[in-house]
């Protein structure tokens, strides 16, 4: 990229790579410029784009949060793991690639996949990235050339419609630039405790065509992820292993200072050998299934945006395709027993379930914004998200043909076997149709400089058609079993704020907000149990009060929120006692807390960033859950943590090759890992409570940038997610003490 020629606007720019996390960057903050000490004047240079148009950062009225590019570099993030959770009000619940949730504000009935959308929103470049019903993939994209990742806390269901009650996450890759080369590669080694060495490769270009004119990115990254844990019942050593490959290409069009016309595709896949959970009371390392559980993911995204000025408003129309794919593995060795008993099998082979499936989403939204500085400033838009999904979930063991004999089942000529295939001998597959159709809006109005409110809606209607097949044992010596269901809502998400500035150091705002998802017919499955017919869509609303505050000529940002979330009618994920998941609808819950983002910068050399968060998120009346008991009201929400505090300490010497010192802390408080965990008497499947520290030194030569950092180095056995499986209580952990080097070079 081309160094800025303005100094006042990389001033601010730099300001923002190091100041608090409710601040996000536009593209040019990678620009490497010079220390300088900052002023609160400078902030209003900057914009950003959470809300769907450029804005000041001093003047939402919300609580968006950003991780700059280089606030990722810095930290050395790879994936959400990295840095997430250093944003206020945010838990990162790590189990499994593919299946790992962000929760916000504490807004989710399990701290892994739920049966139906999730309440955290995932988007590329404000390209959906989730689906109706259960997520194929949770995106994890990495972090490698990523201009800034934006996290926005509290419903989000007016600019970017369902499946984000609890917040929205938005990935903003960079994208072809026209004004010049630019190019970047890097390599890390790095040695896990408990793993082999580990590696990574990434490697971007950026290439003008045309001056001004034409421009193409593209992006190549891989990583290696060694296991450190040893499976002991398969007699392997590091047995999650996972590579994680992929890249992007962009395209950027500008034929006119008035158009700009791009493409941006994204691959990623995760291939995950073994899972990535411990057996409770085995040792600190070890598992135990009879078969790999392996995990494989694949993520495609393709977008194509225009942005056109008008002269009145900005017009910006986003045609979108993602296409979604993952395929497990489980050991279900342990209910062997069941079926032996019930059907008089006799079967010895190890017993797997496989599942997953494939999606396909495309999207197109149209907008348009007034300009700004407008007594009356506006949006008005429409977007349309259609999704075809499959889904499949089998039961098998090697050799199954020959235990399930149909004659010895269902009597003498009743023919051959129930396998044909030699191992899979009871399926369930599903088929869903899913579609949002949605108009929104928002408009601003500026009473005066001091007073400003807005409103802002969006009228939306919802269906999911599914159908779902079943054969196997269970319904022989019948036909399959079809079911077919279909849910269909429509409703209207409104929002309304006020904002209050009266000076450049102090703004203060009240916000009502409100989140929707969709509806979800349950299909019978293969449990043994009955299960409810399905879950609509739940009802929450969202009261926050926030503050931004500058001091000390703008060295010293002090943020903090203080929210009450009003949640009923919850979608519930809960599990028979077969362990089977299934969605239902019932009870009540709040959440209520304080986030605190501060940074202060007392010398150009110096900087401390905090992010705090005070929160409990509480079912408010007792909740029956089937086949379980009753969670008691006042029982923690799971996924969630009362305390979460971050801190990041920066130092940077003013001496030959600029070595920066890096420190950065995470506490992430107790917690419990789904419903059942807070009924009285159950298995309790805690999770938190646990600190680490991660260091960095980074020195410049020239246009190359070494780094060794050391990850964990308290070597905390952190729990991020507890879930109980069939082997036992399966523990999701803090990767364990990393050390390692990264060589980053740049044009």
């Amino acid at each position: 990229m081309k160094p800025l020629t303005t100094a006042r606007l990389a001033h601010a720019i730099r300001l923002v790579c190091l100041c608090t996390p409710l601040i996000a960057a536009p593209a040019m903050a990678q620009t490497p410029v010079p220390d300088a000490p900052a002023s609160t004047t400078d902030l209003d240079a900057i914009v950003v784009t959470a809300g769907k148009r450029n804005e000041s950062v001093r003047e939402i009225a919300g609580s968006v949060s950003a991780v700059t590019g280089q606030q990722l570099e810095d930290l050395g993030a790879q994936s959400l793991a990295d840095y997430i959770q250093r944003t206020p009000g945010v838990v990162f619940n790590n189990y499994q690639p593919g299946v790992s949730h962000v929760v916000m504000r504490g807004i989710a009935t399990s701290s892994g996949n739920v049966q139906g959308q999730t309440t955290t929103g995932y988007f590329l470049n404000e390209v959906p990235l989730t689906e109706p019903g259960f997520s194929i993939v949770i995106p994890d994209i990495d972090a490698f050339d990523v201009n800034r990742v934006e996290v926005l806390r509290g419903p989000q269901g007016t600019l970017f419609g369902s499946a984000s009650m609890g917040g929205a996450i938005n990935y903003v890759a960079n994208v072809a630039d026209p004004t010049g080369f630019d190019a970047a590669v890097e390599a890390t080694a790095s040695q896990t405790r408990n793993a082999d060495i580990g590696f990574g490769a990434k490697a971007m270009v950026n290439l003008p065509i045309a001056d001004d004119i034409l421009a193409v990115r593209a992006v190549a990254q891989y990583r290696d992820d060694p296991g450190y844990l040893d499976n002991i019942g398969l007699g392997r050593e590091g047995s999650n292993d996972s590579r994680t490959a992929g890249g992007r290409l962009s395209v950027t069009l500008t034929p006119s200072e008035a158009t700009t016309l791009s493409w941006l595709s994204l691959w990623q896949n995760t291939d995950a050998d073994d899972n990535s959970y411990r057996i409770a009371g085995l040792g600190e390392f070890e598992r135990d299934t009879a078969i790999p559980e392996f995990t494989d993911t694949k993520v495609a995204v393709h977008s194509l945006r225009l942005d056109q000025d008008l002269g009145f408003a900005t017009l910006t129309a986003l045609l979108s395709q993602q296409h979604k794919q993952q395929d497990w593995q489980f050991d279900f060795t342990p209910i062997r027993v069941f079926y032996n008993a019930d059907l008089d099998l006799d079967l010895d082979t190890p017993l797997f379930i496989a599942s997953g499936g494939e999606s396909t989403g495309r999207s197109l939204e149209l907008r348009l914004a007034s300009p700004r500085d407008q007594r009356l400033e506006w949006l008005v838009g429409g977007m349309v998200f259609q999704t075809d999904k499959d889904l499949y979930e089998t039961i098998g063991a090697a050799g199954a043909a020959g235990a399930f004999d149909r004659s010895s089942l269902f009597g003498p000529g009743s023919g051959a076997v129930i396998a044909p295939d030699g191992s899979t001998f009871n399926a369930f597959y599903s088929h869903l149709d899913g579609s949002e159709l949605a108009v929104f809006g928002e408009g601003t109005f500026h009473f005066d400089e001091q007073w400003k409110a807005t409103l802002g809606g969006r009228f939306f209607r919802t269906s999911v058609d599914a159908q779902t097949t079943q054969v196997g044992f269970s319904t022989y010596p019948g036909d399959p079993i079809v079911t077919r269901s279909r849910t269909d809502e429509d409703g209207f998400n409104p929002k309304a704020s006020l904002t209050w500035t009266p000076s450049d150091d102090l703004m203060l705002y009240a916000l009502v907000s409100e989140g929707f998802r969709f509806g979800e017919p349950n299909t019978p499955g293969l449990s043994a149990f009955p299960i409810p017919a399905g879950s609509t869509s739940d009802s929450l609303i969202n009261y926050e009060l926030g503050t931004r505050t500058s001091w000390a000529d703008g060295r010293w940002l002090v943020d903090a929120t203080l929210f009450y979330v009003d949640w009923s009618d919850i979608q519930l994920r809960l599990q028979t006692p077969d362990f089977f998941n299934y969605a239902s609808n019932g009870g009540k819950a709040y959440s209520r807390g304080i986030e605190l983002a501060t940074t202060w910068r007392p010398t150009a050399g110096f900087d401390w960033t905090l992010a705090a968060t005070w929160q409990q998120a509480r079912l408010d009346e007792d909740l029956d859950i089937l086949f379980a008991g009753t969670a008691p009201a006042g029982s923690q929400l799971p996924g969630s943590a009362d305390w979460t505090v971050s801190n990041v300490l920066r130092y940077r010497f003013d001496t030959r090759f600029s070595p920066t010192l890096t420190l950065a802390h995470q506490y992430i408080g107790s917690g419990i890992s789904d419903l059942n965990s807070a009924v009285p008497g159950a298995v309790r499947n805690a999770q938190g409570n646990y600190n680490t520290v991660d260091l960095r030194y980074r020195m410049s030569f020239g246009t190359t940038d070494v780094t060794l950092f050391g990850s964990n180095l308290g070597d905390t056995r952190g729990i991020t997610r507890s879930v109980s499986e069939v082997n036992g209580i399966g523990q999701g952990i803090v990767r364990p003490r990393t050390v390692g080097l990264t060589v980053h070079w740049r044009y």
